[in-house]
């Protein structure tokens, strides 16, 4: 008999069920292939479903909406993991209490961007939480052989070194890069260049010595969008 997290999970996969986009029924966006079950729904559409669960349960207890959050997960759709990152948006209260071994978990079943940035996003909120003990965990990322962990190590450096989560972390930005700046896969180069344009709003000066300093290693298009972002405020480089 299913617990109250799997019918939970059932009634939300109900909700994508009826808000399936027939023109992207069933296809990935090709930008972001993956070997999950893709339904066809939107994310505007998915934000809507996890707000209106968000303001029925507001009193959910911590752990149930954890289950929730694992049950979703492990369905093996994009649009159910998707829903999984917008609830714990909502309750990002919680998690830093979230144990490592979930990270841990949630990361071997990667495999696109979309739900890297997505977990990343809320790694970031965790590392938060205590980070003297739990910075380190990117440094065990950033040497997976995996590359959607080598990505993931770098995510969550965009989102703190925007200075939004009470702290910066520049210098282990470029420590972290340091590791991965040879390589040419698209989804670490992209990272990389995220995490230098976001950390250029906080440590303008430190991002430009950095690009200067590593321009003949680093891959050319970083070179180049971090560079337009110091310029001009835009990845692009034209100006506002």
């Amino acid at each position: 008999m299913p617990n109250w997290a799997e019918r939970e999970a059932a009634c939300l996969l109900e909700q994508i069920e009826g808000r399936v986009d027939s023109a992207r029924e069933g296809v990935a966006d090709r930008t972001a292939p993956t070997g999950l079950r893709v339904y066809g729904v939107r994310v505007p559409e998915l934000r809507k479903i996890a707000k209106a669960w968000y303001r029925a349960h507001k009193d959910v207890a911590r752990d149930d909406l954890f289950a929730l959050v694992g049950a979703l997960w492990k369905s093996g759709s994009r649009e159910e993991r998707g829903i999984a990152f917008h609830l714990l948006e909502h309750f990002d209260r919680w998690v830093p209490a979230l144990p490592k071994a979930h990270f841990e978990r949630w990361r071997r079943g990667l495999d696109s961007w979309v739900e890297t940035d997505g977990l990343g996003w809320m790694l970031a909120v965790w590392l938060a939480g205590d980070p003297e003990a739990r910075l380190d965990y990117l440094w065990e990322l950033v040497g997976d052989e995996d590359v959607w962990s080598r990505r993931l190590a770098l995510v969550p450096l965009a989102r703190i070194n925007r200075g939004e989560l009470g702290f910066t972390a520049p210098d282990l930005a470029f420590q972290l890069i340091d590791r991965v700046k040879e390589e040419r896969h698209p989804m670490v180069t992209k990272a990389v260049s995220w995490v230098l344009r976001e950390t250029s709003k906080t440590h303008r000066d430190e991002v430009a010595a950095y690009v200067k300093q590593n321009r003949g290693v680093l891959a050319g298009h970083v070179v180049r969008e971090a560079e337009n972002k110091l310029r001009t405020g835009l990845k692009s480089g034209r100006e506002k």
